[in-house]
């Protein structure tokens, strides 16, 4: 963890030299950006053991005062082997397709100013993924890695690095989570947000 700590305090000290924080660096600031559309479109997955991440922002009478939109970051389904989930996603994605192998741990959102601000987890029906309870996902959560994934290496190297110092507050947050989720509420659109902490350093 001390290891993760010093090495999230450089680059994040990187991206103040440079000058140009992470969302900048997902979203181009010359092209156009669309509410709720992925960044990048695809996904952006690891090459190594597929841990994902994507980048998007509700409309603005969706936000918090001050936030511009969140990572969504998953694990891959493979890693959990036969384990079972407690909710899984449908046949097919909203789009037709088959829903990705991905199981969501957490959020991230970042205000305006181009610095993280709070942690959350969701609903099922926010991502319609592998929903593993807290405890599955604190056996593999150490395995989340962006190393060498497609774009920004300062980006991907920087989630990597706040997951690892986030561990231990993350897995309580996801028990938090679970504690206010039964199969009658999965897909609650009263209930969006299931728990958050602060991003506090």
């Amino acid at each position: 963890m001390t290891q993760a700590l010093e090495k999230l305090f450089a680059l994040t000290g990187q991206i103040a030299e440079e000058g140009v924080s992470l969302v900048p660096r997902v979203v181009p600031p010359d092209a156009l950006f669309v509410q709720l559309e992925h960044y990048p479109k695809d996904d952006c997955i690891a090459p190594g053991n597929k841990s994902r991440w994507f980048y998007h922002a509700h409309p603005p009478e969706e936000r918090e005062e001050g936030e511009h939109g969140h990572f969504h970051i998953f694990l891959p389904r493979h890693l959990f082997g036969d384990t079972k989930p407690l909710i899984g996603p449908p046949q097919k994605n909203v789009k037709g397709n088959k829903p990705a192998q991905v199981v969501h741990f957490a959020a991230l959102a970042f205000g305006t100013d181009g610095m993280p601000s709070y942690w959350f987890t969701t609903n099922y029906w926010v991502t319609h993924e592998y929903m593993m309870p807290a405890t599955e996902i604190a056996k593999y959560l150490k395995e989340f890695d962006m190393t060498d994934a497609p774009g920004d290496p300062l980006v991907n190297d920087w989630l990597t690095a706040a997951v690892q110092v986030f561990h231990d507050p993350l897995i309580e947050m996801l028990e938090e989570r679970d504690k206010a989720l039964t199969e009658s509420n999965y897909t609650d659109k009263a209930l969006e947000v299931t728990s958050r902490m602060d991003f506090d350093l």
